[in-house]
């Protein structure tokens, strides 16, 4: 143990040294989450819109009953008189509202009365906007169309052949997990950023420093060698996967998506939860990427591996959001495919079964070792050793 210790601390205080690569690998866990957050939260703000509104609007006098319907409803408004099309393509204002001058007249004779709604659709700050002043519209529309059947002694509801009334079972936390699928990536990837500097450099590196040879030379063993190098880059994984979780659970802190019908946050309990079930993910993420770079034949080689090799989380997320993949007893048996099954269940507030984390984290850890077993023997290897 004291032999490994000492492996332990040299390989430590390397990777330390190398500030830069240090900064690099713990960055995306750092960085990421607050701007994933940031996005979700930019995502509220634009796809609803809640606040009192100023709408620019053309002919306000035609239609005194709808503008006084609307301004019930925290929508302002103000005259408009310039060129809506240029106006708004220049972004100058977001929607204006033309009433033409003919709606009295057809809203009298309860004819169909047209309005026009000017906006520009790419805009992600205009689209809030257009649908809740649309909306608005069409219940007053809705209204004004049943008191006229009413008048006339018919019942509105026989307009009315199919009616739909929704009964939806979520709750806020299982849709936060939904609208939040995508921090799943970025911390299942935050053990695989954070090791791969460090597993390159323990490796290929030293291969091409001529120091892996001396260090062979010594009288330890090829495994007490490497669980000294493999303990070293498993800690910077780990390092990297509790920053992004606190980060995540720090940057939902400061943000609201009440606008998105969630309100998410992560308790100490949850944040807990997502360590202890990472922690033999980021165990096999180590051995994956020493195992790369010691098959690669130079530093740069190792880099251009590991890159695909960190994408392996992102294929998970992409296979049950994109793809469609439904969530089944036989992926707790799949190493980081069972984690971000249960990392899911965690950001929905669903908890985390014992018996899937015991499942994926028995699996992934005899993977593991197997994995460190073959490495320890490719130590003893010539060829990987000089790079043959």
């Amino acid at each position: 143990m004291n032999r490994l210790k000492a492996i332990f601390k040299k390989e430590f205080k390397d990777s330390i040294r190398d500030r830069r690569a240090l900064m690099m690998s713990m960055l995306p866990a750092l960085l990421a989450p607050i701007l994933m957050t940031f996005m979700f939260h930019m995502l509220a703000k634009n796809v609803v819109s809640t606040d009192e509104l100023t709408v620019q609007v053309i002919g306000q006098h035609n239609a005194p009953d709808l503008i006084g319907y609307l301004k019930d409803k925290d929508i302002k408004f103000e005259d408009y008189t310039g060129m809506p099309k240029l106006d708004i393509q220049s972004e100058k204002v977001k929607l204006v509202l033309e009433i033409p001058d003919d709606f009295s007249e057809k809203y009298s004779k309860s004819e169909p009365a047209v309005i026009y709604l000017h906006s520009d659709g790419s805009l992600k700050k205009s689209q809030a906007v257009e649908r809740r002043l649309n909306k608005l519209i069409q219940n007053y529309g809705v209204t004004i169309g049943s008191m006229r059947l009413m008048v006339r002694g018919v019942n509105p509801n026989i307009a009315r052949a199919v009616l739909v009334k929704n009964k939806d079972y979520s709750t806020d936390a299982s849709r936060a997990g939904q609208i939040l699928a995508g921090l799943q990536m970025i911390i299942l990837m935050a053990a695989f950023f954070g090791s791969a500097p460090t597993a390159i450099d323990t490796t290929a590196g030293e291969r091409e420093r001529k120091s892996l040879e001396p260090l062979l030379v010594h009288p330890l063993s090829s495994l007490q060698i490497l669980l000294g190098k493999y303990f070293t880059v498993v800690s910077f994984g780990l390092l990297a996967t509790i920053i992004s979780v606190t980060m995540t659970a720090v940057a939902l802190d400061f943000v609201s998506l009440k606008s998105l019908g969630v309100d998410p946050k992560l308790t100490i309990n949850m944040q807990l939860n997502i360590v202890l079930m990472l922690i033999p993910m980021a165990l096999l993420a180590a051995s994956l990427q020493m195992l790369t770079s010691l098959f690669a034949k130079s530093f740069k080689e190792a880099q251009s591996y590991l890159g695909f090799i960190s994408f392996i989380p992102m294929a998970t997320v992409f296979a049950t959001m994109i793809g469609g993949a439904k969530g089944a007893s036989w992926m707790y048996m799949v190493p980081v495919l069972g984690q971000q099954q249960l990392l899911s269940e965690v950001l929905r507030g669903e908890g985390m079964n014992i018996v899937n984390f015991v499942i994926v984290s028995g699996i992934t850890i005899v993977l593991t070792l197997i994995i460190v077993t073959v490495l320890a023997k490719l130590l003893r290897s010539e060829r990987v050793v000089y790079g043959g």
